[in-house]
Parts: structure tokens; C-alpha cells; sequence
């Protein structure tokens, strides 16, 4: 587990450039096609930089150390080996992995609770997802980041976040407002928007949602 510590990432990272310590969201897609990259910002990191992480993730995930887990998600001051706990935990999502993270669950905005209301909006679960709809990009994350539980909320089709998405669709970070157009459209399938401009992109989902909410 500690070479999951950001200081283990850190000095085991290969490759040049911007590179990220977190884990990474596997549904995360490439920018949209088409749009003009002059009217978004979109970070460009080494995704390989850190392929190593995953495979020590899936070997701790295999010996399923549910107590050693919870010991070190609970009491670790370092923020980066949380959150590749709770993803370990994710890999290994069911009752247990659960009964680690439940017990964090709580509307406080950092970042123990917001590890484990992510861990558990990937499952869908109403109340976590109630929660950080409620407290919609108050958490001290980036916009990368955040766009991990925008996802979550599409793929849920939690029509609650809709107007937080909308505001999110023109997000300075592509990232992030891609994410909330394609939550979107997870929601809606029959909107025919695409992503351009963000600013027109979300004048149309208002349209849309004005004719169809």
C-alpha cells in the first residue's frame, strides 16, 4: 500500500510531462471532435506515467485486505494513498468493500467524504448522489476530477444534477464541460446537441430542457 503514497508515485513515475498522482477514471473519454480549441482549455497529461499504480492496485485488490484498507483510508494523512484506497475498494466493489467506506459517508465537504459518496455514486446510490448533487463542485477538486462524478451522475441518470450539468457545460476545463454535455445526453438520448462552442452548447440544452422538462 505504500506504493501508493504520492511520494511513491512520485519517484516512480516514468516519462516526461504533466502527469496526474490520482487515480485514474477509466470511463474518462478524449475531447469532442470538432469543437474549436480556442474556446476551452484541456489539460494534456502522460497517462502512461503512472501505469504502474494499476497493477500494484490490482495485486492489493486480489489479496482483498479489507482491515489493512480501512486502517489506512481512515488514519493515512497522505490524500493520494486515499484515494487509491478507495479505488482499490472500487475494484473490489460488494459488501465488505461497502462496509469499509459506509461509515465515511457524510455531507461534509472533504476529502474522506467525498471518497466515499464517490465510491458509492459509481453503484448509484441515491443517497450519495443527493449529496454531492447538493454540494455540486464545492469540494476541493479539480475540474478533472470532479468530471469523475459528473459521469456518475449520467450514467445513473439522476435528473436532479440536470441544472448543475447545465451550468457545467461550459466549464473553462473541456474536461469537465464534456462530461457534463455527455451526462447530458446520457439523460436525454433523444437531444440532438452536439459539442461545439461551449456557450452555445449549453444555450441549447436550456432550449431543449425548456421544451422538454
Amino acid at each position: 500500500m505504500d506504493l501508493l503514497s504520492q511520494a511513491s508515485i512520485e519517484k516512480n513515475a516514468q516519462g516526461k510531462g504533466i502527469y496526474s498522482v490520482l487515480p485514474p477514471d477509466r470511463r474518462q473519454v478524449e475531447g469532442p471532435s470538432g469543437a474549436d480549441p480556442k474556446l476551452y482549455v484541456q489539460m494534456k497529461l502522460n497517462v502512461h506515467a503512472t501505469d504502474y499504480t494499476l497493477s500494484v492496485e490490482q495485486e492489493i485488490a486480489k489479496r482483498r485486505p479489507y482491515k489493512e484498507l480501512s486502517y489506512v483510508f481512515a488514519q493515512t494523512t497522505d490524500e493520494v494513498q486515499r484515494a487509491w484506497m478507495a479505488d482499490v475498494l472500487a475494484e473490489m466493489r460488494g459488501p465488505e468493500a461497502d462496509a469499509v467506506l459506509r461509515p465515511h459517508v457524510s455531507k461534509a465537504q472533504d476529502e474522506t467524504a467525498y471518497l466515499a459518496l464517490k465510491y458509492f455514486a459509481r453503484a448509484c446510490d441515491p443517497e450519495a448522489l443527493g449529496i454531492l448533487n447538493n454540494n455540486y463542485f464545492k469540494y476541493s477538486t479539480s475540474s478533472v476530477e470532479w468530471a469523475s462524478i459528473v459521469r456518475s451522475f449520467g450514467e445513473c441518470k439522476y435528473k436532479p444534477a440536470v441544472p448543475n450539468l447545465v451550468g457545467t457545460v461550459n466549464a473553462m476545463m473541456v474536461d469537465l464541460g464534456y462530461a457534463s454535455h455527455l451526462s447530458l445526453l446520457a439523460i436525454y438520448p433523444d437531444a440532438k446537441i452536439e459539442f461545439k462552442d461551449p456557450l452555445q452548447t449549453q444555450d441549447a440544452w436550456q432550449k431543449y430542457l425548456r421544451a422538454h422538462r
